[in-house]
């Protein structure tokens, strides 16, 4: 039986719950790297919406993955996937015990379950099935997705745009079903992973309704912090556009469409408060499905017998 000498330990959990807190108090206490598991937060210059740690607090608190690229620039799992096994072979390398913390459930599945290898996609279908969403709406093309592959229709929610895209464009390249892809092709597990322990923690909001509560209230502090102006500014950068990957997620892209006049101000901010509570639902969608998790609700404390290994590891 192989010994598996180190840890990885990941704190996951819908948005606006206080991952980014409990990680901070841990690097306070223990000899651990923080590596940031965020789609949005990788961007450089997107702050505010992100809910991106402040510049003086990631001074004290580093943590990694984070301001990776420019917002032009498109960031996908295969390359989340090779920068964070080497973050934390860094941080093994440093002694140090890696803590994954962040609300992007897709990373942390193929992290830890594998990630199957998928055929290229041409820039034309990526591009047409851009512009389809653009006309028809998630719905609509979640609709088609049921017509040319059922099965990866019942798992994908008919809000979760990027995986409905993912799938199509799959079916659209090579005429064969991402479900049946995903069958077919045996998910590489890394072999960091395999040879480490790995402890995994979810933190879930205490009551749904406050919860809710604290999603409009996160949002609504994000634009008196300057977020509309955030976006502007992003907008004006040469080669940016409101159909950039960066600008697809939520926030930015009600942003962007209150930018470009298709909604008021109002419905902005309402637009963009729904979307993050269907986020966070679909969050905790991932993590009642998930094995072996730790389960703590928000602002409760790690418990000291996980401090203990992480401190027994290091």
């Amino acid at each position: 039986m192989q010994v598996k000498e180190n840890l990885i330990l990941t704190i996951m959990g819908p948005t606006g719950v206080g991952k980014t807190d409990l990680a901070i108090d841990l690097f306070a206490k223990l000899p651990i790297k923080i590596i940031s598991v965020d789609s949005v937060q990788v961007y450089k210059l997107l702050n505010i919406g992100s809910g991106k740690p402040s510049i003086e607090v990631l001074k004290d608190f580093p943590h990694d993955l984070i301001d990776l690229i420019e917002p032009s620039e498109n960031y996908s799992t295969a390359r989340f996937q090779k920068d964070v096994i080497q973050s934390i072979e860094d941080s093994f390398n440093s002694n140090l015990t890696p803590v994954l913390v962040g609300g992007t459930m897709m990373y942390f599945h193929h992290l830890i379950n594998g990630i199957s290898n998928l055929p290229i996609v041409p820039v034309e279908i990526r591009e047409e099935i851009e512009k389809e969403f653009s006309k028809k709406g998630s719905n609509v093309m979640h609709d088609y997705l049921k017509d040319v592959d059922k099965k990866s229709s019942l798992k994908i929610h008919p809000n979760d745009s990027q995986r409905i895209k993912r799938a199509i464009e799959i079916y659209r390249t090579t005429g064969k079903q991402f479900s049946k892809w995903l069958e077919d092709q045996k998910a590489e597990v890394s072999s960091v992973i395999n040879s480490s322990n790995l402890i995994q923690i979810a933190i879930k909001p205490e009551d749904k309704k406050l919860h809710k509560e604290s999603v409009a209230k996160r949002f609504n502090k994000m634009i008196d912090e300057g977020l509309v102006h955030e976006v502007e500014n992003i907008l004006n950068i040469e080669g940016m556009s409101s159909n950039s990957q960066s600008m697809k997620s939520v926030g930015y892209k009600q942003v962007c469409q209150f930018l470009e006049n298709d909604c008021n101000f109002d419905d902005m901010i309402e637009m963009a408060i729904n979307s993050t509570r269907q986020l966070a639902k679909r969050q905790m969608t991932w993590i009642n499905g998930w094995s072996d998790l730790i389960l703590l609700e928000k602002n409760n404390k790690l418990p000291k017998s996980v401090e203990d290994l992480i401190l027994r590891n290091s």
